[in-house]
């Protein structure tokens, strides 16, 4: 079997390409060829010959029979050349087979193109043998010409790692791979998942939230706005594809259940737009390396089209995504996501094609690294998607559609999140789709339907949010620029004030805290001040970098004892007569116990 192509994405001044090759273990094919050191523990140590330079790195120095070592070869050559990679394990005594799973896992991946002064990273997950002995193993890299024709590098001792026995296990569980095949037999693909959603049933009775159930989730949107041109966060309408009924329809009918599946459709407008959903239970992976699982009908045209987006944020705020076409996007102090618009060079493939992170209000883009790509998926043949994230380490694994053989997808490590629990966001974003076929606009994914079901994650039960929104305005939107209908949904503050309201405020059990999540849009780096049922003001500073003329997403501590049950009031006022406010909610933290 061939490994699948991947395009190649330059990131950082980094080259990432995938694995590719022949699929079978050839272990001892340059054992005989190569000297080979035997003895004790080596310490790594990164090797120049011939022109080229690698290093390795493993990613748990103890790992135990049975277990998953996920190592990273890094490749640079001063010239562009063709050549096969080949990387061993040796125990001291002979290179040893470790396996992908069931089966013996590649050791060498031929006719590779390598471009001159680029760097090249490599990360793959490989299973200790259970029969595997106790020993400090090395691992070396080979650089022949294709069909190991002559070799042009070698280096002994790329990197060293310990296989010892299980009950000396010592590595840190947080840089656990995934296994590559297969997916969990219990809810949602987790064999033992604290929240799984297959949406087999329609609530309805949110404001914002369609036919899912508006104490469980939230629903956000952000779409053209310019308050200079009487754009207030307007949506466009929108035609769903497969879920009964295909007429144009403004929010909150763009989110569906329909057949245990979750339909949302986001029609762009001629600009950015996003749809945001997530449920109000945290996701918790302190100490530990946690799972998230969802499915998605995964056929990005790219990122001049529509996408999918996931997403982790410390609060739970709206209206969050990746960067645009270099415009700082609204994001929670907290977060780390990315985009599944990759394409891989032909016709049909996705992947991950962005990762992004906020720290303390600053947005960066993490490097990674894109072992493979899937096939696009659909409504009947989706794709399923395994995320596997700690405090410093996160891997997307993904399934070709209607598959269920897991293929890892993405690897970023040395994050140094911030938080060790969050919020989950499936997310829609847009880029006028239509221009991805220029210079006719005819791009198709301007109005476009993703298909969601089995979200689900595991780890500790913690707590469930309760959210009230305030209804959107619903209101005749501005002229759009393609000529589409527009709901408004956003309110323009101006300097203010202007009151809104919230219905139905209840708790479970006694919050936490309490929250004002909203996003704010203004031309001046200011943020609206906010009274809670006519108390005093609260006053936030600007947290964010000096960019307007955008979104931001906040989250807002109030005080608890100012929020009532049953109705409420939000008043707001602003500095800047430009500013607008959309999507926000009232939330008592940890107002709910998990069923």
């Amino acid at each position: 079997m061939r490994a699948l192509p991947c395009r190649r994405v330059v990131r950082d001044q980094f080259v990432h390409r995938p694995l590719r090759g022949a699929w079978w273990a050839i272990a001892l094919i340059v054992a005989t060829a190569v000297p080979l050191a035997t003895g004790g523990p080596v310490r790594a140590t990164q090797s120049a010959s011939n022109g080229w330079t690698t290093t390795a790195r493993v990613h748990r120095q103890r790992v135990a029979p049975g277990q998953w070592e996920t190592t990273t070869v890094t490749l640079t050559s001063t010239i562009a050349r063709a050549g096969l990679l080949y990387v061993e394990f040796n125990d001291g005594t002979a290179a040893r087979t470790f396996t992908d799973g069931d089966a013996p896992a590649p050791s060498y991946w031929d006719n590779l193109h390598f471009a001159a002064g680029a760097t090249t990273i490599y990360t793959f997950s490989r299973k200790v043998p259970l029969d595997a002995q106790p020993a400090t193993y090395v691992v070396r890299i080979g650089i022949f010409d294709p069909h190991f024709a002559g070799l042009q590098h070698w280096n002994d001792t790329a990197a060293t790692f310990d296989v010892v026995p299980a009950d000396n296990d010592e590595s840190p569980p947080t840089t656990t791979p995934p296994p590559s095949t297969g997916t969990g037999t219990g809810a949602c693909g987790l064999a033992a998942a604290v929240f799984c959603a297959t949406f087999d049933r329609a609530v309805n009775g949110g404001t914002r939230t369609g036919d899912l159930d508006p104490t469980l989730w939230g629903v956000s949107r952000v779409g053209l706005t310019n308050p200079g041109q009487g754009e207030l966060n307007d949506i466009a309408n929108a035609s769903m594809t497969g879920c009964a009924s295909s007429a144009w329809a403004f929010t909150p009918s763009d989110v569906r259940l329909c057949n245990g599946q979750l339909f949302e459709t986001v029609n762009d407008g001629g600009g950015v737009a996003n749809l945001d959903i997530y449920p109000k239970q945290p996701f918790d992976f302190a100490g530990r390396t946690g799972t998230v699982t969802f499915d998605v009908s995964a056929d990005s045209d790219g990122t001049h089209g529509a996408w999918p987006e996931f997403v982790i944020t410390d609060k739970p705020v709206p209206g969050v995504r990746g960067m645009i076409s270099g415009q700082i996007p609204a994001g929670a102090a907290n977060s780390i996501g990315f985009a599944l618009s990759g394409g891989c060079g032909i016709a049909g493939m996705t992947g991950v094609g962005q990762m992004f992170a906020t720290r303390n209000n600053v947005y960066s883009e993490p490097a990674f690294t894109t072992p493979n790509c899937i096939t696009k998926g659909s409504a009947r043949a989706m794709n399923h998607f395994e995320v596997r994230l700690s405090q410093n380490w996160l891997e997307v694994w993904g399934t070709d559609a209607g598959s269920s053989t897991l293929k890892q997808l993405a690897v970023a490590d040395n994050l140094g999140l911030s938080m060790t629990k969050g919020l989950i966001w499936i997310n829609d974003v847009h880029y006028n789709a239509r221009k991805a076929i220029e210079p006719c606009e005819c791009g198709s994914q301007y109005n476009h339907t993703f298909v969601w079901d089995n979200v689900g994650f595991d780890g500790p039960k913690t707590y469930r949010d309760l959210g009230f929104d305030v209804a959107d305005a619903n209101v005749p939107g501005g002229a759009p620029f393609a000529g589409d209908p527009t709901r408004r949904v956003g309110y323009l503050v101006g300097t203010g004030p202007i009151t809104l309201n919230v219905t139905g405020v209840h708790r479970d059990q006694t919050p936490t805290g309490a929250l004002l999540v909203l996003n704010t849009y203004s031309f001046a780096a200011v943020v609206p001040s906010v009274s809670i049922n006519g108390g005093p003001w609260i006053d936030t500073p600007w947290p964010f970098d000096p960019q307007t003329y955008s979104w931001r997403s906040l989250a807002i501590p109030i005080p608890l004892e100012q929020v009532h049950d049953g109705a409420n009031t939000i008043t707001l006022k602003s500095a800047d007569s430009s500013t607008i406010v959309a999507n926000l909610s009232i939330i008592l933290v940890a107002a709910s116990p998990v069923p």
